[in-house]
Formats: C-alpha cells, structure tokens, sequence
C-alpha cells in the first residue's frame, strides 16, 4: 500500500486551478519576492516553476476552504489569550500576510509565521486610541475595509470584524444591484456586495463583461475590470465599457467616494506585476481619462483618499498623483500600501517584515512612523 507521502499533491493541484482575485495575487507576488531572501535558492526555485509562489510552497497540506452555505457558516470566532496570537508575531519568520486600515483610523494585521509542518496565523487590530488586541486564526482572512471594521473572508465565509475585535457572520443574501454605500468584496471563489447597512453579502449581479475586480461608487454605480481574448482589459460601469480597451492581463481597482483608480497590470516570467496602463474618475463615472500612471516594474498595492489623490507602491518606491502638489517618489522600495483616515496613506518597506510602517498625509507631507500593530513591545 502506498504511503501518504508518496500519493500525489491533490491540495496543490486544486490551488493551481483557483482563480486567484487581482489583490491575492499581488499580495502573493509581494510575499513571493520577501521570502526568497530569506530561505534562499530554494525558495527561488519554487517559486519559478509553473509560476506557484509561496501561497504554495508553504501552505498547509490542507486544501482551500470548501464554499459553505449560507446557514452553514462558522460561528464567531472569540478573542484567543494574548500569549497565543503573539506567539505567532514572533514565530518563525514572522510577517504581515496583509495589513488594511479602516475609516476610523485603526490597522488591522494578518501575521503569518512559517512553522515546521505548517504557517500559522493571527489577526491582530491596533485601534486609533492605541489599543492592541487580537487572535490566532485557524486559518488567513482576506481583509476589505468597510466603515468602523473590515469584512474577513476564508474561503466562501464572510465575516464582519470590527475594530474592536468583534467577529460576525456574515449571511448571504439575493442577488441585487448596487446601492450607495456598498463595498465589493473579493473572495477566493466568487465577489459579493456588502451591505453597511444591512450587514450581509449579495452575489455581484452579472453584468456584460468579464469580472476581476470593482468598485461601487458613492452615487451607487459598479465599476468592475476584466481581461478579455484580445490579451487586454476593459473597464464597465453598470454594464457599459467606459474608454477603450487598455494593455494589461488583469487589472485592480481602489476607490473612494466618487474617485475610482483602475490600473492594468501585466504578468511578467520572473514574477513582477508591471503596470501597463489605467483610467481614472473623480465625478463617479461622469467622466475618464488616463491618471498618467508611468511604467513601474512591480506594483504592489494602490490607494485612493477622499479628495481623489492616489498613491501606487512598487518596487521603486511611493508614486503619488492627483491631488497632490506633484508627483513624488518615494526613495525606497515600498509594500502594500493602504489608505487610514483621517486622509493617510500608509506602507511598510519593502522587505522590512517588522516595520516601521510609514504614514503621511495627503498632501505628501507630514511624514510620521509607527510600529506595526502586534510588535509595539519589540520597538518601544
């Protein structure tokens, strides 16, 4: 009889077959490139072959979350003693697997450290008054800011998390079409529509065009983006494409208010995420034109604040644009960088897994450093 070891690697033949949502990706890609620094040629290696990053080659033997039904989900999930979480902040290397701020000034964190046999996780939330809390996590939640919190998927599940650390299911509601105030989230399997109001989560209703990511502006239009068979992206609002096709194989979307930001991005062999182009709005879909983004080697993250300005992190640092005096670039390679209110775009360098993480205000000034949340002791 065969051994366990020696059967194939269904789990990660499944992965393989997932579609994985634009942010995923680049998050994965980030990730990707931070760990090959620190395990070497090997990790190198792995992360070469047939394009499977580190989502791969260190997840668990586990396969990815079955989609439950809607009355069938996990229950919540309650706060876990301090020393457990913090043993996974200073577990085996140890880094942020996502960080997101929400409109209330808190940041939330999912840590990741890469134990013998499997990685582990915590969900640890700095709020704005400094206060930290958090838990060990069964496994990673994607993050979605939406007001007061954030809405935590794994796999199929939504929950909504609160900057005070509570945690609610989410049910799944009809299928509609957008109000103001929605948010889309992004799942492993399909992208849904949060409600603020009535906290739950509609399927995004079909509309013409492919789907890779959206956004729901304040006057309650959808915009999504997709790569079609000609190898580039369109952009929709509702069901009509807004501009022309633009270069790209997938693309991401950030937004606020009335200002959305689409980015095209490109898939290159070596595993970078170049920007190849973008179209952007501050009217809510009134009118397009091109932001203007030059071509960055790698992205990996954007934000959009109130007024319309946007910042792009990438390889080569901070680009800032729109409503700033100029566009800037940072000196040092950056993260994933997020939006946090009141108006801030915040980031982690790139390969610095500990921080410090860097603010600054709209206008580009007013640069400020904090610790990441979970590691204040370390750093004070």
């Amino acid at each position: 009889m065969s051994e366990l070891r020696d059967l194939p690697d269904l789990a990660g033949d499944v992965r393989e077959r997932v579609v994985i949502p634009p942010y995923a990706e680049v998050s994965r890609r980030v990730r990707a490139r931070r760990l090959r620094g620190a395990v070497g040629a090997m990790a190198a290696a792995v992360v070469v072959v047939a394009g499977v990053a580190v989502w791969q080659s260190v997840a668990t033997t586990a396969g990815p979350p079955i989609p439950q039904p809607a009355d069938h989900t996990q229950g919540p999930i309650p706060p876990t003693d301090e020393s457990q979480w913090r043993a996974v902040v200073d577990g085996t290397d140890s880094h942020p697997f996502e960080i997101e701020g929400t409109d209330d000034g808190s940041i939330a964190v999912v840590w990741r450290a890469l134990e013998p046999g499997a990685p582990t996780f915590a969900l640890v939330i700095r709020e704005a008054d400094g206060s930290v809390h958090g838990m060990r996590l069964d496994e990673p939640v994607s993050l979605t800011p939406v007001p007061d919190g954030w809405v935590g998927m794994d796999g199929a599940r939504g929950h909504l998390i609160g900057s005070d650390g509570s945690w609610t299911d989410l049910d799944e509601t009809a299928t509609r079409w957008p109000q103001p105030g929605d948010v889309v989230v992004t799942g492993q399997y399909s992208s849904w529509l949060y409600s603020p109001v009535d906290q739950g989560l509609s399927p995004v209703p079909e509309l013409e065009g492919s789907f890779v990511d959206g956004y729901v502006t304040a006057n309650g239009r959808l915009v999504t983006c997709g790569a079609v068979e000609s190898g580039s992206v369109r952009v929709f609002m509702d069901d009509v494409q807004q501009g022309p096709d633009l270069p790209g194989a997938s693309c991401v979307i950030e937004g606020n208010g009335h200002s959305v930001l689409v980015a095209t991005l490109g898939d290159d062999p070596n595993g970078d995420i170049p920007v190849e182009g973008g179209l952007w709005t501050r009217d809510g879909g009134a009118t397009w034109s091109d932001p203007g983004l030059p071509a960055m080697p790698s992205v990996s993250g954007l934000a959009v604040l109130s007024d319309g300005s946007w910042a792009v992190s990438s390889s080569e640092g901070i680009l800032k644009g729109a409503g700033y005096l100029g566009d800037r670039w940072g000196e040092d390679p950056a993260g994933q960088v997020f939006a946090l209110a009141p108006d801030r775009f915040c980031f982690l360098a790139f390969g610095d897994d500990h921080g410090p993480l860097t603010c600054l205000n709209r206008n580009g000034g007013q640069r400020f450093q904090t610790t990441l949340p979970g590691i204040e002791s370390k750093q004070g």
